[in-house]
């Protein structure tokens, strides 16, 4: 969408035309047809922006409450944060009544930060992405406490700005970046740009290296959400409380270390075994977990611990362990026969079997579902069958 297209659907006549869209609901797959209706009585590039809108709105709802009334771009809405993930992080930055957002996009976070009371510095280079944020506070009544800027975040003034949070482009066509200084702008850039120790929040990638962490000054959160690996934030300056912390939505339990992981003793599969979650994962914070729950891994190579104990935490999920052993098809398919499962969920924890070449061939009858982990126990590809807790 160009933005004179995009200053067109915000006119009477626009709004008259996505009116029409969203009332049929559009999807990828009827949006051919339902713009063949709308471009006999309306510009094809008035029709085509309201039908992207209205199929966006859609897809939206599942990050943004008040996506029936956003406008966006699909790349934009792609690099989102859920409106969860950014509810958790604007929660830090409560004591900074006047922030900057870097790189607003179309200002999901922004407008996250201004709900929370906050006034915000938004700045955006991308003159369609700007409006487009500008046009979102407007909707969503925060229009008062969001101003939006177009213009190159690394040389607008900030004077009056109290902290700052930059989400850095990370994709050049297909290619994702993993570095934060690959980003656009460079992390360095973002810090340079402010004095030493401002309170200053970044989004990058969450499978960014962990020894490009180790060089830098701040503490990096891994957040997911339902299960989810979202993103990580590096917080710098004050907003720093810890060197790793592991966040995981919505429950917002967390666990923080600024030491190395501990290295815990192999044991055998015991009665249960659980799975940390992904963030507490790439945080390197597994050992930690495990250690407070008094729990060991099963393999130096796989984060999965096992247990006697029942363990109750928004960070594990536990699996009741019924059979265990080396992998094999045939005892898997017999023990699973044995027992009338006909239905099973493959988890995969560091294991190379590829199950899709051996799954039909169990033809598995029966009214019982179990869990199947395929993992590594002492070094050897392993099979553990289970309940989740």
């Amino acid at each position: 969408m160009e933005l004179a297209t995009f200053r067109e659907l915000l006119t009477v006549t626009g709004q008259k035309v996505l009116a029409a869209a969203v009332a049929w609901e559009p999807t990828e797959a009827s949006f051919l047809s339902h713009f063949e209706k709308l471009r006999k009585d309306y510009p094809p590039l008035l029709a085509k922006a309201a039908l992207e809108t209205a199929v966006l709105r859609v897809r939206a709802r599942e990050k943004f409450a008040g996506a029936d009334a956003m406008y966006f771009t699909r790349e934009a809405l792609e690099q989102s944060s859920r409106e969860e993930v950014a509810q958790h992080r604007a929660a830090r930055f409560a004591p900074y009544p006047v922030m900057a957002d870097l790189g607003c996009g179309i200002g999901g976070d922004a407008l996250t930060l201004a709900a929370t009371g906050l006034s915000v510095h938004a700045i955006e280079s991308d003159p369609l992405r700007a409006a487009m944020a500008e046009a979102n506070a407007a909707a969503l009544g925060l229009a008062g406490r969001v101003r939006v800027q177009q213009a190159d975040a690394l040389v607008v003034p900030l004077n009056e700005v109290q902290a700052a949070f930059a989400d850095p482009g990370r994709r050049a066509g297909v290619r994702r970046y993993l570095d934060p200084e690959e980003g656009e702008p460079p992390l360095s850039a973002i810090l340079g740009r402010f004095p030493t120790h401002f309170p200053i929040g970044v989004k990058i990638a969450p499978g960014v290296d962990r020894d490009a962490l180790a060089r830098l000054d701040a503490e990096a959160e891994f957040i997911s959400f339902q299960g989810e690996m979202k993103e990580c934030l590096l917080w710098f300056g004050p907003l720093r409380t810890t060197t790793r912390r592991a966040t995981v939505l919505p429950s917002g339990q967390s666990l923080n270390a600024d030491e190395p992981s501990p290295e815990l003793p192999l044991a055998e599969v015991q009665e249960y075994v659980y799975d940390p979650a992904s963030a507490v994962v790439r945080a390197d914070l597994a050992g930690f977990l495990a250690e407070q729950h008094e729990l060991l891994p099963v393999d130096h190579t796989v984060a999965l611990f096992t247990g006697s104990q029942v363990v109750e935490s928004p960070l594990l999920t536990g699996y009741q362990v019924h059979y265990s052993d080396r992998f094999h098809v045939g005892r898997l398919r017999d023990h699973l026969r044995l027992n009338g499962v006909g239905r099973i969920t493959i988890v995969k924890r560091g294991s190379m079997i590829d199950a899709e070449q051996w799954l039909k061939k169990l033809k598995l009858e029966g009214s019982e579902h179990r869990f199947v982990l395929l993992t590594r126990v002492a070094g050897e590809q392993a099979m553990i069958v289970g309940q989740r807790l």
